[in-house]
């Protein structure tokens, strides 16, 4: 396996990863982070943010870990 491959495929599952971290941090912001001193409408706008920019992310990093790790080579037969 080319080492090249190697590092796109950890690359693609840190993006994946950190894409549930936005997505989680937007669920907190909008649903749970009442106690902090932040206004409503500033927390509700970041955490809208963050959720949709971790749903951007989680899309696109599907499809390059599906790229990656489920193509078939021209190699192969």
């Amino acid at each position: 396996m080319d080492s090249n491959i190697v590092v796109k495929q950890m690359q693609a599952i840190m993006r994946f990863l950190m894409s549930l971290f936005y997505i989680g941090t937007g669920i907190f912001l909008l649903f749970f982070a009442d106690n902090f001193q932040i206004d409503k409408a500033l927390r509700n706008i970041v955490g809208a943010a963050f959720l949709f920019y971790g749903i951007y992310r989680i899309y696109t990093s599907f499809i390059t870990l599906f790229k990656l790790f489920f193509r078939r080579d021209e190699g192969e037969d």
